[in-house]
């Protein structure tokens, strides 16, 4: 058995409850491209689905939103989350993250290495790959340069590349990050810093790496923290954000030359951060955790929500709202 799997390393989270991987599994490893047969089967409309757990929500084309979730929920908003429909999808697996390369093109990538495709904005989906193997059970995290070129990251250093807008994927085994004690850590977050012309990922373990050639071949970098990050950012001042574990959260203005940890506040798991409208950073996490910044992270101040929710991700709206998504759905507040 494979020392990557006897090592127990935490999920994150809001992933928690719902991931349902176990390290004790062992893999069949049977990995395919779908075939239109298979994506016939649609999953069924769910009842509240807009309440159910939600992992990530994105704004597109004419500010519709899209959210994923548990039991292959994709949903879709066009009045800025008033009412929400939900897309019949041939998956019933958890989605766990979206990336759109334009209004039109986007993924959503989740459990059993599910990678799904639109390319009408939502409306349709249709699955390009997706693997039963126990051992990489789920992907976490997906990133494209362009229409074609794309990386999926997951459990236990599971990497995929694509260069044909997924039509077909690549299992590459990416031999320099692997930990020679414990194998691979899961892989969470890959993230583009155009301005320096590096990829990073960040992950379990105080995982840290880069690429300089959008992925062809990576570094392991310096980590700040030995604890798991479940996400990085680049903001718009070009630093470099790493957020994780017990309310941890680590800024570089130099690649990752040198960190300064933010003092936050809370010890609860923060999951994710975004570039609100008005310019100002949100980062959210479990138990309620919402941490606001004027500076980029320099400087961050909790507002702790009373119900105390898990979050999983958040955007802005139009009339100045957010919209919060995570345990209980998708949630429409204001910030103090």
């Amino acid at each position: 058995m494979a020392l990557k799997k006897v090592i127990k390393l935490s999920v994150p989270l809001v992933l928690a409850a719902y991931a349902g991987i176990s390290a004790a599994q062992e893999p069949s490893a049977q990995s395919q491209q779908a075939s239109p047969q298979e994506s016939s089967n649609l999953n069924t409309q769910a009842p509240r689905a807009s309440e159910r757990l939600l992992m990530d929500i994105k704004r597109i084309i004419n500010n519709r939103l899209v959210a994923v979730g548990e039991r292959g929920h994709i949903l879709i908003s066009d009045d800025q989350g008033e009412t929400w429909r939900q897309i019949l999808v041939p998956t019933e697996t958890l989605l766990t993250k979206l990336f759109f390369v334009d209004d039109k093109t986007g993924w959503a990538i989740g459990h059993d290495q599910t990678i799904l495709k639109t390319e009408n904005a939502g409306e349709e989906w249709r699955i390009q790959y997706e693997s039963d193997n126990l051992d990489q059970p789920a992907l976490f995290d997906i990133w494209f340069s362009d229409k074609n070129n794309g990386i999926a990251v997951g459990a236990y250093g599971l990497y995929l590349k694509t260069n044909d807008g997924g039509d077909s994927w690549e299992d590459v085994y990416q031999e320099s990050l692997e930990n020679e004690e414990i194998g691979f850590p899961h892989f969470y977050s890959i993230v583009q810093d155009g301005a320096a012309g590096r990829l990073y990922i960040a992950g379990e373990l105080g995982f840290l790496a880069f690429s300089e050639d959008n992925g062809d071949t990576w570094q392991m970098a310096e980590s700040p923290y030995d604890g798991s990050f479940f996400n990085a950012m680049v903001t718009p001042d070009n630093a470099l954000l790493l957020m994780g574990l017990r309310g941890h959260l680590f800024r570089s203005s130099d690649q990752g030359e040198t960190w300064s940890e933010v003092e936050t506040g809370t010890i609860s798991g923060l999951q994710e951060s975004v570039i609100l409208d008005d310019k100002r950073l949100l980062i959210v996490g479990s138990d309620g955790t919402q941490l606001i910044s004027d500076d980029y992270g320099k400087t961050v101040q909790l507002i702790q929500r009373s119900d105390r929710i898990h979050l999983a991700h958040a955007l802005s709206l139009l009339d100045g709202q957010i919209m919060l998504v995570g345990i209980q759905g998708a949630i429409k507040t204001q910030l103090k």
